[in-house]
């Protein structure tokens, strides 16, 4: 199991805009990429910053997915999102509730 880590900065000006699109089209169409576990989209209200994580089955389909989001890049940019890290790291334990 493989998890995407990233971070992304905002541009506050279009928050309200950011958030409907994390709901209406990044939640939806990373759920329907191949491999895909689980996310958490997270945002950190004392910073313009959001963390997202996410859980895959392989190595492959990480990386996949960070060439994909990665491709996303220019139509982010545009919508005052700019990528600080993204990284493919393999999930070695696990906790739950």
């Amino acid at each position: 199991m493989y998890a995407v880590v990233a971070v992304f900065n905002l541009d506050t000006a279009w928050n309200e805009e950011q958030q409907c699109t994390v709901d209406e089209q990044l939640i939806p169409t990373t759920r329907e990429v191949p491999g895909f576990i689980s996310g958490y989209w997270m945002s950190d209200p004392a910073e313009p910053r959001t963390h997202v994580l996410t859980i895959w089955d392989t190595e492959e389909q990480a990386r996949a997915f960070i060439d994909f989001v990665q491709g996303r890049r220019p139509e982010a940019e545009k919508a005052g999102v700019s990528f600080e890290s993204m990284t493919a790291v393999e999930v070695i334990g696990e906790a739950h509730r």
